[in-house]
């Protein structure tokens, strides 16, 4: 019952994932899809408690990051490297969940577990995944998602780091904006 349950949703966001990216080739090739299949991409849950905790919640989570990304890129005018950096980040930021949690059937339910300890570089290590198996992203893609988890990441020396990338780059606190407000939407 549970491998069926993620068999349909991550058919389900493939064909959400492939409209979204129709506009760029690159991001929907068989091998990047192929990794996103096999890498839980398309099930994982966002988080144990707070926000995504169901089937395919971290893929719901991306959605709605990228879908304010691009509200806040029209409405503000932001200005990005690429025209897909929008795209790439909301979509990819917490890469790093999707081979740290998943499910396990608990009396006809699917039920959150750990698969892994948690990785607390959460941005580097989503930033790894990214570049070794989807795309080299630009240094600006690079340090919003580094920096995406805003004042609920890192030491001092990453929120004093952040600062001053916020200050040359305005779009990391827009980042950080949309992943906190999809998260507070419970998304």
């Amino acid at each position: 019952m549970l491998s069926e349950l993620l068999n349909k949703a991550t058919e389900e966001n493939i064909v959400k994932y492939c409209r979204i990216v129709e506009s760029f080739p690159a991001l929907r090739s068989d091998g990047i899809l192929s990794y996103l299949r096999e890498n839980n991409y398309f099930t994982a849950p966002s988080s144990f408690k707070c926000h995504g905790g169901w089937i395919g919640g971290n893929f719901d989570h991306s959605v709605k990051v990228t879908e304010l990304l691009l509200e806040y890129t029209e409405k503000e005018g932001l200005k990005w490297e690429r025209e897909e950096s929008p795209y790439i980040i909301g979509l990819f930021h917490d890469m790093c969940k999707c081979d740290q949690r998943g499910f396990k059937l608990k009396n006809g339910e699917a039920k959150v577990i750990s698969l892994h300890p948690a990785d607390t570089r959460h941005g580097d290590r989503s930033v790894e995944l990214i570049e070794d198996h989807i795309i080299k992203l630009t240094e600006e893609e690079k340090l919003c998602i580094f920096y995406h988890m805003g004042v609920y990441g890192g030491d001092e020396d990453y929120q004093i780091r952040m600062a001053q990338m916020m200050e040359e780059n305005s779009n990391i606190g827009y980042v950080q904006k949309a992943d906190t407000v999809a998260a507070k939407m419970g998304i």
